[in-house]
């Protein structure tokens, strides 16, 4: 499709769309872009006038997209960060040999660093940046060469590939279980749960996984709340309490029995963790190195 210049909205207004949809704020947003709330505020409503929809449903302090602007959102944070790309690609020629992958904390803890390990055995020349984040969807796209992502649907990037699709599942140590083997699932859920603090947008908390498997919420005797889901599952493996597992993301756990499944049930997600190469990444033969190493290594 031929470029429309007179088409396009403000550049600026995109960029503030974009921080206030990943922050889920506008507050939040402008404390990042260093402008005020009202100018936030302003470009947004801007946009919207332009675009002859509203891309965020505003309620009493919180603000959501709409259907709309959850779509629009997903092509705009993909054009802006290759925008951002190629600038730094421009800039900064590519080091041939070093990666830089994007994970979140959980991911890179849990999941990535026994694979990097294994992974340098068989490339040792290969150097790599690991840039870990509690929201990857915040990296700014010019800092890596591929982005290790959960999300509900594929993803939008110069070259996705599909990991994993998530089961969730309640785990406990297995000294917790058997201290508390006579009681029923719902008499388990009934003891401490292990909660995490204001996850990623899609992560299941206790809420999603009740709802998701038709079951009326279980209220906890004791609730642990943690902000990271790496510490979570270590009190889980401590004989804290139960806790809600992703299988792929915990499998050397389950496999070396540190953590054991409480019981059967268990939730099939529409969720997956995917592989998001960028331009820059997709130059250097190191990282198509990486990227067919761990295809063939999950």
């Amino acid at each position: 499709m031929p470029l429309n210049i007179k088409s396009l909205p403000p550049l600026n207004a995109l960029v503030a769309f974009d921080v206030a949809a990943t922050s889920a704020s506008f507050t939040q947003a402008a404390a990042k872009l260093f402008v005020t709330q009202g100018a936030i505020s302003r470009q947004i409503c801007s946009l919207e006038k332009s675009l002859g929809i509203d891309l965020f449903d505003r309620k009493k302090r919180q603000v959501r997209l709409t259907a709309a602007g959850r779509e629009y959102h997903q092509h705009i944070a993909n054009a802006l960060s290759e925008i951002s790309m190629a600038t730094f690609a421009i800039k900064n020629p590519v080091q041939t040999k070093q990666i830089t992958i994007a994970a979140s904390h959980a991911v890179a803890s849990l999941w990535l660093m026994p694979r990097i390990t294994e992974y340098l055995r068989a490339y040792p020349d290969t150097d790599i940046r690991l840039l870990v984040a509690d929201n990857v969807l915040e990296v700014d796209a010019a800092d890596f060469d591929c982005n290790i992502r959960f999300s509900a649907v594929e993803p939008i990037a110069y070259r996705v590939d599909h990991l994993f699709s998530q089961r969730v599942f309640v785990v406990s140590s297995p000294e917790f279980l058997a201290q508390h083997k006579s009681l029923s699932p719902r008499d388990l859920l009934a003891t401490r749960q292990l909660v995490l603090d204001n996850p990623t947008i899609g992560w299941f908390n206790w809420p999603d996984w009740f709802k998701g498997m038709d079951m009326l919420p279980v209220v906890p005797q004791h609730k642990v709340i943690f902000s990271h889901y790496n510490m979570l599952i270590q009190a889980a493996q401590q004989g804290q309490g139960v806790a809600l597992a992703w299988d792929h993301l915990l499998s050397d756990y389950l496999a070396t029995g540190s953590l054991v499944k409480a019981f059967d049930q268990t939730l099939d997600t529409e969720a997956s963790f995917y592989l998001m190469t960028s331009v820059m990444g997709s130059k250097k033969q190191a990282l198509d190195n990486f990227r067919l190493w761990l295809m063939n290594n999950l």
